[in-house]
């Protein structure tokens, strides 16, 4: 991703775990939001920070770039590609963003 979209990542990840068919859609929304911050968020950085924890898996990724405001952003672009995929998988999504001062997607899948 980060030559196809002339970014740089920078990635915290705290321990690992075997992929299951619901974290394949924790990942596939990760993926989706780092997408969508190399095309819209104006800036060349982003950061990616997953761990693997007792009741489940956290992934945020942010970027310090343009944000937007999310209650003009359309419903059927991150409300489905990122929020309910996890939602439809049994995890949970948040999108916070500020225009001028980034955005962050906070994704979380439970063990089990």
């Amino acid at each position: 991703m980060e030559d196809a979209y002339r970014v740089e990542i920078e990635q915290v990840i705290r321990d690992d775990i075997e992929m299951t068919p619901r974290l394949s859609f924790l990942v596939a929304a990760a993926h989706e939001a780092l997408v969508n911050a190399a095309r819209h968020s104006g800036t060349a950085a982003m950061d990616l920070y997953a761990e693997v924890r007792s009741d489940g898996v956290q992934v945020n990724v942010r970027d310090r770039g343009r944000g937007f405001d999310p209650g003009v952003a359309t419903a059927g672009g991150i409300a489905y590609s990122i929020v309910a995929r996890v939602e439809d998988a049994g995890g949970s999504a948040t999108i916070k963003s500020v225009p001028g001062f980034g955005t962050e997607v906070s994704l979380f899948m439970p063990s089990g």
